[in-house]
Protein backbone atom coordinates (compact mmCIF):
# COMPACT_ATOMS: atom_id res chain seq x y z
CA UNK A 1 0.00 0.00 0.00
CA UNK A 2 1.03 3.43 -0.34
CA UNK A 3 2.07 4.97 3.10
CA UNK A 4 0.87 8.51 4.82
CA UNK A 5 3.86 9.22 4.40
CA UNK A 6 4.10 9.26 0.70
CA UNK A 7 0.94 11.86 1.09
CA UNK A 8 3.20 14.19 3.64
CA UNK A 9 6.33 14.28 1.71
CA UNK A 10 4.15 15.29 -1.11
CA UNK A 11 2.15 17.35 1.12
CA UNK A 12 5.28 19.09 1.93
CA UNK A 13 7.16 19.74 -1.14
CA UNK A 14 3.88 21.55 -2.78
CA UNK A 15 3.49 23.52 0.46
CA UNK A 16 7.29 24.16 -0.04
CA UNK A 17 7.18 26.00 -3.58
CA UNK A 18 4.26 28.09 -2.36
CA UNK A 19 6.93 29.05 0.15
CA UNK A 20 8.88 30.31 -3.00
CA UNK A 21 8.07 33.49 -4.89
CA UNK A 22 10.10 32.60 -7.73
CA UNK A 23 8.75 29.13 -8.18
CA UNK A 24 8.11 27.60 -11.95
CA UNK A 25 4.35 27.50 -12.13
CA UNK A 26 5.09 24.04 -13.92
CA UNK A 27 6.65 22.74 -11.05
CA UNK A 28 3.88 23.76 -8.68
CA UNK A 29 1.71 22.49 -10.98
CA UNK A 30 3.01 19.27 -11.14
CA UNK A 31 3.96 19.27 -7.28
CA UNK A 32 0.03 19.86 -6.84
CA UNK A 33 -0.67 16.30 -8.93
CA UNK A 34 1.37 14.37 -7.20
CA UNK A 35 0.16 15.53 -3.99
CA UNK A 36 -2.92 14.46 -5.36
CA UNK A 37 -2.33 11.54 -6.51
CA UNK A 38 -0.87 10.62 -2.92
CA UNK A 39 -3.78 11.45 -1.61
CA UNK A 40 -5.71 9.22 -3.86
CA UNK A 41 -3.85 6.02 -3.10
CA UNK A 42 -3.97 6.75 0.43
CA UNK A 43 -7.59 6.88 0.39
CA UNK A 44 -8.15 4.05 -1.11
CA UNK A 45 -6.35 2.21 1.64
CA UNK A 46 -7.70 4.33 4.05
CA UNK A 47 -11.21 5.57 3.61
CA UNK A 48 -10.69 8.38 6.32
CA UNK A 49 -7.28 9.22 7.44
CA UNK A 50 -6.71 11.89 9.85
CA UNK A 51 -3.70 14.30 10.57
CA UNK A 52 -2.32 15.58 13.42
CA UNK A 53 0.44 18.23 13.17
CA UNK A 54 2.13 19.67 16.95
CA UNK A 55 4.94 21.20 17.11
CA UNK A 56 7.41 18.05 17.37
CA UNK A 57 5.85 16.21 14.64
CA UNK A 58 2.86 14.48 12.72
CA UNK A 59 0.54 11.64 13.93
CA UNK A 60 -1.68 9.35 11.74
CA UNK A 61 -4.71 8.71 13.43
CA UNK A 62 -3.28 8.08 17.63
CA UNK A 63 -0.21 6.98 16.44
CA UNK A 64 2.98 9.39 15.91
CA UNK A 65 4.80 8.73 12.87
CA UNK A 66 8.79 8.32 14.04
CA UNK A 67 9.83 9.60 10.68
CA UNK A 68 8.18 12.66 10.91
CA UNK A 69 9.36 13.71 14.57
CA UNK A 70 10.46 17.05 13.87
CA UNK A 71 9.29 17.72 10.24
CA UNK A 72 9.38 21.39 9.95
CA UNK A 73 5.94 22.08 8.07
CA UNK A 74 4.18 20.06 11.44
CA UNK A 75 5.46 23.40 13.28
CA UNK A 76 4.71 25.56 10.30
CA UNK A 77 1.16 24.22 10.08
CA UNK A 78 0.03 24.25 13.54
CA UNK A 79 1.65 27.73 13.89
CA UNK A 80 -1.13 28.91 11.45
CA UNK A 81 -4.09 27.24 13.30
CA UNK A 82 -4.27 23.72 11.27
CA UNK A 83 -3.90 21.24 13.93
CA UNK A 84 -5.27 18.61 12.07
CA UNK A 85 -6.21 17.25 8.49
CA UNK A 86 -9.18 15.14 8.36
CA UNK A 87 -9.79 13.53 4.57
CA UNK A 88 -12.91 12.19 3.42
CA UNK A 89 -12.76 11.71 0.08
CA UNK A 90 -10.50 13.21 -2.83
CA UNK A 91 -10.50 17.04 -3.53
CA UNK A 92 -11.00 17.94 -7.03
CA UNK A 93 -7.51 20.23 -8.11
CA UNK A 94 -9.05 23.31 -7.70
CA UNK A 95 -10.39 22.79 -4.09
CA UNK A 96 -6.80 21.13 -3.14
CA UNK A 97 -5.12 24.23 -4.63
CA UNK A 98 -7.05 26.45 -2.37
CA UNK A 99 -5.93 24.83 0.78
CA UNK A 100 -1.96 24.67 -0.29
CA UNK A 101 -2.24 28.33 -1.32
CA UNK A 102 -3.70 28.75 2.23
CA UNK A 103 -1.80 26.90 3.95
CA UNK A 104 1.72 27.47 2.34
CA UNK A 105 1.71 31.13 1.20
CA UNK A 106 4.29 32.73 3.82
CA UNK A 107 2.66 35.98 6.18
CA UNK A 108 -0.91 35.92 7.52
CA UNK A 109 -3.32 34.69 5.29
CA UNK A 110 -5.05 37.09 2.78
CA UNK A 111 -8.20 35.14 2.85
CA UNK A 112 -10.49 33.25 5.42
CA UNK A 113 -9.91 29.54 5.22
CA UNK A 114 -11.70 27.87 3.10
CA UNK A 115 -14.31 25.49 2.99
CA UNK A 116 -13.50 21.84 0.82
CA UNK A 117 -15.62 18.99 0.13
CA UNK A 118 -14.15 15.98 1.79
CA UNK A 119 -10.65 18.53 3.23
CA UNK A 120 -11.67 19.56 6.62
CA UNK A 121 -8.56 21.45 8.97
CA UNK A 122 -8.70 23.75 11.39
CA UNK A 123 -6.90 24.60 14.95
CA UNK A 124 -9.26 21.53 16.40
CA UNK A 125 -9.97 18.63 15.96
CA UNK A 126 -14.10 18.34 15.26
CA UNK A 127 -15.38 15.03 17.35
CA UNK A 128 -17.60 12.33 16.29
CA UNK A 129 -21.19 12.93 17.56
CA UNK A 130 -20.32 9.44 19.77
CA UNK A 131 -17.57 10.64 21.21
CA UNK A 132 -19.58 14.00 22.44
CA UNK A 133 -22.37 12.04 23.73
CA UNK A 134 -20.08 8.90 25.25
CA UNK A 135 -19.26 9.35 28.83
CA UNK A 136 -15.54 7.88 29.19
CA UNK A 137 -14.18 8.48 32.66
CA UNK A 138 -9.99 7.92 31.87
CA UNK A 139 -9.84 10.81 29.80
CA UNK A 140 -6.84 12.00 31.67
CA UNK A 141 -5.33 8.68 31.93
CA UNK A 142 -5.66 8.28 28.10
CA UNK A 143 -3.71 11.43 27.43
CA UNK A 144 -1.16 10.34 29.64
CA UNK A 145 -0.44 7.42 28.16
CA UNK A 146 -0.41 9.31 24.69
CA UNK A 147 2.32 11.29 26.11
CA UNK A 148 4.19 7.94 27.37
CA UNK A 149 4.04 6.46 24.15
CA UNK A 150 5.14 9.71 21.97
CA UNK A 151 8.30 10.30 23.99
CA UNK A 152 8.94 6.26 23.36
CA UNK A 153 9.00 6.99 19.88
CA UNK A 154 11.27 9.63 20.29
CA UNK A 155 13.54 7.65 22.31
CA UNK A 156 12.79 9.15 25.49
CA UNK A 157 12.37 6.92 28.85
CA UNK A 158 9.31 6.02 29.97
CA UNK A 159 7.95 8.15 32.97
CA UNK A 160 7.71 5.29 36.23
CA UNK A 161 5.62 8.02 37.68
CA UNK A 162 3.12 8.12 35.10
CA UNK A 163 2.54 4.96 34.35
CA UNK A 164 1.92 3.92 38.35
CA UNK A 165 -0.17 7.36 38.21
CA UNK A 166 -2.59 6.15 35.38
CA UNK A 167 -2.25 2.10 37.37
CA UNK A 168 -3.29 4.10 40.20
CA UNK A 169 -6.41 5.86 38.41
CA UNK A 170 -7.52 1.95 37.16
CA UNK A 171 -6.74 0.60 40.81
CA UNK A 172 -9.17 3.34 41.97
CA UNK A 173 -11.85 2.77 39.22
CA UNK A 174 -12.00 -0.63 39.75
CA UNK A 175 -11.88 -0.61 43.59
CA UNK A 176 -14.92 1.99 43.86
CA UNK A 177 -17.24 -0.24 42.08
CA UNK A 178 -19.58 -3.14 43.42
CA UNK A 179 -19.36 -4.94 40.23
CA UNK A 180 -16.53 -5.05 37.55
CA UNK A 181 -16.36 -1.47 35.55
CA UNK A 182 -14.82 -2.16 32.09
CA UNK A 183 -15.06 0.88 29.94
CA UNK A 184 -13.02 -0.19 27.04
CA UNK A 185 -12.34 2.06 23.85
CA UNK A 186 -13.25 0.63 21.37
CA UNK A 187 -10.13 0.19 18.33
CA UNK A 188 -9.78 0.45 14.84
CA UNK A 189 -6.59 -1.52 13.14
CA UNK A 190 -4.48 0.51 13.25
CA UNK A 191 -5.41 1.93 17.12
CA UNK A 192 -4.47 -1.64 18.17
CA UNK A 193 -1.03 -0.66 19.00
CA UNK A 194 -1.70 2.55 20.62
CA UNK A 195 -2.02 4.21 24.27
CA UNK A 196 -6.24 3.19 23.36
CA UNK A 197 -5.22 -0.66 23.40
CA UNK A 198 -2.57 0.08 26.37
CA UNK A 199 -4.94 1.17 28.84
CA UNK A 200 -7.57 -1.50 27.74
CA UNK A 201 -5.09 -3.89 28.90
CA UNK A 202 -4.38 -3.07 31.50
CA UNK A 203 -7.67 -1.96 33.06
CA UNK A 204 -8.63 -5.57 32.48
CA UNK A 205 -5.26 -6.99 34.10
CA UNK A 206 -5.91 -4.39 37.10
CA UNK A 207 -9.52 -6.68 37.58
CA UNK A 208 -7.98 -10.10 36.19
CA UNK A 209 -5.47 -9.80 39.23
CA UNK A 210 -8.00 -8.82 41.99
CA UNK A 211 -10.06 -11.67 40.73
CA UNK A 212 -6.87 -14.14 41.19
CA UNK A 213 -6.73 -12.80 44.84
CA UNK A 214 -3.36 -11.30 43.98
CA UNK A 215 -1.98 -8.99 46.69
CA UNK A 216 -1.80 -5.09 46.23
CA UNK A 217 1.97 -4.71 44.52
CA UNK A 218 1.43 -7.67 42.49
CA UNK A 219 -1.74 -6.10 41.03
CA UNK A 220 0.22 -2.85 40.50
CA UNK A 221 2.61 -4.72 38.16
CA UNK A 222 -0.13 -6.73 36.19
CA UNK A 223 -1.05 -3.01 35.54
CA UNK A 224 2.01 -1.92 34.65
CA UNK A 225 2.72 -5.07 32.84
CA UNK A 226 -0.58 -4.28 30.70
CA UNK A 227 0.48 -0.70 29.87
CA UNK A 228 3.79 -1.29 28.65
CA UNK A 229 3.60 -4.63 27.05
CA UNK A 230 3.41 -3.47 23.14
CA UNK A 231 5.90 -0.45 24.15
CA UNK A 232 7.97 -2.45 21.50
CA UNK A 233 5.75 -1.86 18.63
CA UNK A 234 6.84 2.00 18.78
CA UNK A 235 10.07 1.21 16.75
CA UNK A 236 8.07 -0.80 13.74
CA UNK A 237 7.77 0.94 10.59
CA UNK A 238 3.95 3.09 9.98
CA UNK A 239 3.53 0.46 6.39
CA UNK A 240 3.42 -2.15 8.93
CA UNK A 241 0.87 -1.50 11.18
CA UNK A 242 -1.66 0.02 9.00
CA UNK A 243 -1.25 -2.21 5.74
CA UNK A 244 -4.55 -4.17 4.75
CA UNK A 245 -2.83 -7.60 5.24
CA UNK A 246 1.18 -8.56 6.56
CA UNK A 247 3.38 -9.79 4.33
CA UNK A 248 5.72 -12.27 5.67
CA UNK A 249 8.27 -9.60 6.21
CA UNK A 250 6.02 -7.78 8.56
CA UNK A 251 5.38 -10.41 10.77
CA UNK A 252 8.91 -11.59 11.21
CA UNK A 253 9.24 -6.98 12.12
CA UNK A 254 5.90 -7.46 14.72
CA UNK A 255 7.22 -10.79 15.85
CA UNK A 256 10.31 -8.90 17.30
CA UNK A 257 8.27 -6.41 19.55
CA UNK A 258 8.51 -8.34 22.69
CA UNK A 259 12.00 -8.37 22.46
CA UNK A 260 12.37 -4.96 21.24
CA UNK A 261 10.32 -4.01 24.37
CA UNK A 262 11.66 -5.80 26.96
CA UNK A 263 15.40 -4.26 25.98
CA UNK A 264 13.53 -0.76 25.61
CA UNK A 265 12.57 -1.37 29.57
CA UNK A 266 16.03 -2.57 30.64
CA UNK A 267 17.77 -0.31 29.78
CA UNK A 268 16.21 1.84 32.25
CA UNK A 269 17.25 -0.01 34.95
CA UNK A 270 15.24 -2.57 37.04
CA UNK A 271 12.50 -0.38 37.54
CA UNK A 272 10.23 -1.82 35.24
CA UNK A 273 12.07 -5.17 35.02
CA UNK A 274 8.38 -6.68 35.91
CA UNK A 275 7.01 -5.10 32.39
CA UNK A 276 10.17 -5.87 30.63
CA UNK A 277 9.27 -9.45 31.39
CA UNK A 278 5.60 -9.19 30.30
CA UNK A 279 6.66 -7.37 27.16
CA UNK A 280 9.56 -10.48 26.48
CA UNK A 281 6.53 -13.30 27.23
CA UNK A 282 2.70 -12.13 26.84
CA UNK A 283 3.12 -13.97 23.17
CA UNK A 284 4.64 -17.05 24.85
CA UNK A 285 2.20 -20.71 25.27
CA UNK A 286 2.16 -23.28 27.87
CA UNK A 287 2.51 -25.41 24.80
CA UNK A 288 6.47 -24.25 23.90
CA UNK A 289 5.00 -22.66 20.65
CA UNK A 290 4.32 -18.82 20.21
CA UNK A 291 7.46 -16.14 20.36
CA UNK A 292 10.52 -15.21 21.01
CA UNK A 293 11.40 -18.78 20.20
CA UNK A 294 12.92 -19.85 23.05
CA UNK A 295 15.84 -22.87 23.15
CA UNK A 296 14.21 -24.46 25.79
CA UNK A 297 10.24 -24.59 26.92
CA UNK A 298 9.44 -23.42 30.00
CA UNK A 299 5.97 -21.65 31.74
CA UNK A 300 5.93 -17.92 31.36
CA UNK A 301 5.66 -15.78 34.52
CA UNK A 302 2.39 -15.01 35.67
CA UNK A 303 2.27 -11.36 34.96
CA UNK A 304 2.84 -11.87 31.71
CA UNK A 305 0.15 -14.77 31.34
CA UNK A 306 -2.20 -12.11 32.65
CA UNK A 307 -0.85 -9.57 30.25
CA UNK A 308 -1.31 -12.41 27.07
CA UNK A 309 -5.02 -13.34 27.77
CA UNK A 310 -6.29 -9.30 28.05
CA UNK A 311 -4.21 -7.85 25.58
CA UNK A 312 -5.66 -11.04 23.36
CA UNK A 313 -8.95 -10.24 24.10
CA UNK A 314 -8.69 -6.58 23.72
CA UNK A 315 -6.73 -7.52 20.12
CA UNK A 316 -10.02 -9.33 19.35
CA UNK A 317 -12.46 -6.44 19.61
CA UNK A 318 -10.35 -4.67 17.00
CA UNK A 319 -10.59 -5.50 13.27
CA UNK A 320 -7.73 -7.41 11.42
CA UNK A 321 -6.35 -7.52 7.72
CA UNK A 322 -7.83 -11.43 8.09
CA UNK A 323 -11.13 -11.24 10.11
CA UNK A 324 -13.54 -8.30 11.03
CA UNK A 325 -13.67 -7.55 15.18
CA UNK A 326 -15.70 -9.61 17.74
CA UNK A 327 -17.91 -9.05 19.85
CA UNK A 328 -17.03 -9.07 23.46
CA UNK A 329 -18.63 -12.64 23.68
CA UNK A 330 -17.06 -14.13 20.67
CA UNK A 331 -13.38 -12.90 22.01
CA UNK A 332 -14.41 -14.58 25.16
CA UNK A 333 -15.51 -18.09 23.46
CA UNK A 334 -12.13 -17.49 21.50
CA UNK A 335 -10.00 -17.48 25.05
CA UNK A 336 -11.94 -20.36 26.51
CA UNK A 337 -11.41 -22.03 23.06
CA UNK A 338 -7.82 -21.84 23.24
CA UNK A 339 -7.38 -22.02 26.67
CA UNK A 340 -4.98 -24.86 27.57
CA UNK A 341 -3.26 -23.98 24.36
CA UNK A 342 -2.64 -20.73 23.98
CA UNK A 343 -3.32 -19.90 27.77
CA UNK A 344 -3.01 -20.55 31.29
CA UNK A 345 -6.48 -21.73 31.83
CA UNK A 346 -6.76 -20.35 35.68
CA UNK A 347 -6.16 -16.83 34.07
CA UNK A 348 -8.57 -17.30 31.28
CA UNK A 349 -11.11 -18.81 34.33
CA UNK A 350 -10.53 -15.67 36.33
CA UNK A 351 -10.69 -13.16 33.02
CA UNK A 352 -14.33 -14.87 32.22
CA UNK A 353 -16.14 -15.21 35.40
CA UNK A 354 -15.34 -10.97 35.98
CA UNK A 355 -16.44 -10.90 32.03
CA UNK A 356 -19.60 -12.31 32.86
CA UNK A 357 -20.27 -10.21 36.17
CA UNK A 358 -19.28 -7.06 34.33
CA UNK A 359 -22.07 -7.78 31.45
CA UNK A 360 -24.72 -8.77 33.85
CA UNK A 361 -24.23 -5.34 35.53
CA UNK A 362 -23.70 -3.21 32.76
CA UNK A 363 -20.17 -2.53 33.59
CA UNK A 364 -19.24 -3.35 30.01
CA UNK A 365 -19.24 -0.51 27.86
CA UNK A 366 -17.39 0.02 24.57
CA UNK A 367 -16.63 3.76 23.38
CA UNK A 368 -15.73 4.90 20.03
CA UNK A 369 -13.78 7.73 20.64
CA UNK A 370 -11.56 10.67 18.29
CA UNK A 371 -8.82 11.06 20.52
Amino acid sequence: MQSPARFLRALGHALELRQRSNADVTLRRAADEACLTSLTELLRVDSHPVFHFTPVGVEYGPRPLPEFAGWTWATRLAARSISYLDLTGVPDPGELALFLDYAGTPGPPATPAPRLAGLRFGPVPPLPREAVQDDYPLDEELGVMRRVFTGAVQGDRVSLGDVRAVVASLSALVAEADEPVLPLLQLSAREQYQPAHALNSALLCVVVAEELGLGGEERRECGVGGLLHDIGMVRLPTETLVGEKFTSQDRARVRGHPLEGARMLLRQGDALDGAAVACYEHHLRPDGNGYPRLSYPREPHLLSRVVAVCDAFDALLAPRPDRPPLNPAGALHELERNAVSHFDPRVVAAFSAVMMRSVRGGGLTLTSRLF
